[in-house]
């Protein structure tokens, strides 16, 4: 069962044609940007999809008012590779999902980042679309900037997702196709596996448990009267 994360469609009316296509590919969900007020609806009965919201902000205090205002409204919050303040603050806050490295180049993830994200559970996430949207030049120079972000994450113990980035459902790729493009920026074929696959449903299934009545913080949970841990 495999979900992907990052799709960007630009127009939610589209989303019938992307659970279409997210079936056809094996798909058990996906997490779609302005998609839904609630953290997950049932799109039919074996498609899911979840709501993610992309935080920007020019400071922390403007990037913090948004999580405290949606954190409980979505199934899965990121944040770009921007500013090293606002990314190593996103990078310890727990709340934060994810990390999108950036294809530009123009915001590398450093060393000191991807160290503070493996404390917090925060994954770097790859999207695959401008690798695959691009060509020549322009695109060895995204290569080069995933594969060194990739290492940089993976050498300081940071998890790593791979994502589609689709903006339309020809853009949807199955987990198979997305691993494969994983070795590609340097995973080995085992891991590349885990980054398509059971790496994205462990941050849905770990959300799930966070939206729980009786959720107070990792490990802890409110019983009520005459239930049993």
């Amino acid at each position: 069962m495999s979900v992907d994360l990052g799709v960007l469609a630009p127009d939610v009316t589209n989303i019938d044609f992307f659970g279409d296509m997210a079936s056809k590919l094996g798909l058990s969900g996906f997490a779609m940007v302005g998609s839904n007020p609630n953290p997950f609806r049932n799109l039919t009965e074996n498609m899911i999809v979840y709501s993610r919201v992309i935080l920007h902000g020019k400071s922390i205090n403007s990037v913090r008012k948004q999580i405290d205002m949606i954190r409980r409204k979505s199934m899965i919050v990121s944040v770009p590779l921007k500013s090293i303040e606002i990314t190593n603050w996103a990078a310890e806050d727990r709340r934060i999902d994810l990390l999108t490295a950036d294809a530009t180049q123009e915001n590398r993830l450093r060393d000191t980042t991807a160290r503070l994200a493996s404390l917090s559970n925060t994954d770097l996430e790859i999207q695959i679309a401008p690798l695959l949207k691009s060509t020549g030049l322009n695109r060895s120079k995204i290569l080069k900037s995933y594969r060194e972000a990739v290492t940089t994450a993976r050498d300081a113990g940071m998890d790593v997702i791979l994502t589609s980035g689709a903006s339309h459902p020809m853009g949807l790729r199955s987990s198979v196709a997305m691993a494969h493009v994983g070795v590609l920026l340097g995973m080995d074929r085992a891991y590349a596996d885990k980054a398509a696959g059971s790496l994205p449903m462990s941050i849905i299934e770990r959300n799930m448990k966070k939206l729980h009545p009786g959720f107070v913080s990792s490990g802890v949970e409110i019983l009520r009267k005459g239930e049993e841990k």
